[in-house]
């Protein structure tokens, strides 16, 4: 219980009146304090009484799933079923996996009603996410105190890897695995003929059609192209860094789900390993919309670990997990000189057979801090440890690019559309 401003204002008068019956020679004003402070006693113990018979029932009004990095509408709602109106002040109080802006906020639940006070909150860590109890204290019928009550919704929330805001197509796949695809170069099957266009190849000239028609003709053919795509996620301890409003786990995840989005509209098939010292998680490659639903499933029971980074056990597990030449990509931290050896003889260990693309976040705080004027006398040491760690940075991706593997390493808004870029030249240029 805590005294509300009606309640100190009455204390404060009943003070005012001791002090005045100490000092007066009235003897009818030296107990007339007693009444003031029994009719407030009085009162806190009828409110004590009349709000363990209020019932008031908190919880969320929010979806049942919420999207990882994508503000989310909610409310906290309160349902009165007193006979009368009440008035309550409560903490925003969210599950780990939310951030909101913690404040105590004020609200009104009508009689035999429900008082909603909308809010964002901003999804920030995958998984199940049961609400805690809400902190709330009640203003008792006469205003004189508040009443602590802890009131705890019965509320559940999935938060799963984000998804294209536009998606470019619909997710297909086909039973035979296999996709007819107009390319440039030899075939198997004719697609059609066409008019000769300067720099097409003198032997896919039909020369029949063109005797027939007196013009160049030039036969097209279709060609049966089929990826296997597999995108490994670092999960250990320093994917805890923050990355934006999500840290590099979730970005990761956010990106993985994404690109399994562009995959299977090519009929690609796309798979999902998420590792620290060991893997914690394995997607074999599928095709079609189950491919995304398994990886987004698979992403949502995944948390980080607090273990060292090993990509030589997750190398190992990826080797055994793809039966052909496919295309892998590694989201890790490229900062860490401590895992550079260990990454660059994990993309030894798989490339070849497979083409290997390693991407993370480059830090532009590190970036900066090697740039930074110096001001104070600290400031030229922060400098030179930023520019070694920068140094150390671009040599272990000058090694992994030496070792065939294309290296992204971005700033965190646009690691996303690199990786989607990188993917899709790759495809054109059928390096895998």
């Amino acid at each position: 219980m805590h005294l509300a401003q009606r309640g100190y204002a009455l204390i404060g008068l009943t003070a005012l009146l001791v002090i005045a019956g100490t000092w007066t020679s009235e003897p009818a004003f030296a107990d007339l304090w007693r009444w003031p402070a029994a009719l407030i006693l009085l009162g806190l113990a009828a409110e004590g009484f009349f709000i363990m018979r209020t019932s008031i029932r908190a919880d969320v009004d929010i979806p049942p799933r919420a999207l990882l990095g994508r503000e989310q509408l909610a409310a906290y709602t309160f349902a009165n079923a007193s006979n009368r109106k009440v008035r309550l002040e409560y903490a925003t109080a969210t599950p780990p996996g939310f951030e909101a802006i913690e404040e105590t906020r004020t609200i009104v639940a009508p009689r035999g009603g429900v008082g909603r006070d909308p809010v964002v909150m901003m999804p920030i860590q995958l998984g199940r996410q049961v609400w805690p109890s809400i902190p709330a204290r009640l203003l008792g019928r006469f205003g004189l105190a508040w009443w602590t009550r802890a009131l705890t919704p019965a509320r559940e929330v999935v938060i799963a890897p984000d998804t294209l805001r536009a998606p470019r197509r619909r997710p297909s796949g086909r039973s035979t695995g296999m996709r007819p695809r107009r390319t440039v170069g030899a075939g198997s099957e004719l697609h059609q003929l066409r008019a000769y266009v300067q720099g097409d190849p003198l032997a896919r000239i039909d020369w029949k059609a063109t005797a027939r028609t007196r013009r160049l003709v030039t036969r097209e053919f279709t060609e049966d192209q089929h990826l296997d795509v597999l995108v490994a996620i670092d999960a250990g301890r320093l994917s805890r860094v923050r990355a934006g409003r999500l840290d590099r786990f979730g970005l990761y995840a956010n990106v993985a789900s994404r690109l399994a989005e562009v995959v299977t509209p090519n009929d690609d098939r796309v798979g999902l390993v998420v590792f620290s010292d060991r893997a914690l998680a394995v997607s074999p490659p599928a095709r079609g919309m189950s491919a995304i639903i398994r990886i987004r499933r698979t992403l949502e029971r995944v948390a980080v670990d607090a273990a060292e980074s090993d990509p030589i056990a997750a190398a190992v597990r990826i080797r055994s997990l793809l039966k052909h030449r496919s295309l892998i990509v590694i989201l890790t931290d490229l900062d860490d000189a401590a895992v550079a050896e260990q990454l660059a003889r994990a993309v030894r260990l798989l490339s070849p057979p497979h083409l290997v693309v390693v991407a993370g976040v480059h830090s532009t705080e590190i970036a900066q801090l090697a740039r930074k004027e110096a001001v104070g006398w600290r400031d030229p040491w922060v400098a030179l440890a930023a520019q070694e760690h920068e140094s150390r940075a671009a040599a272990q991706r000058t090694l992994l690019r030496r070792l065939g593997a294309p290296v992204i390493a971005t700033k965190e808004e646009l690691l996303e559309r690199s990786v989607f870029d990188e993917y899709e030249a790759l495809r054109r240029s059928r390096r895998v």
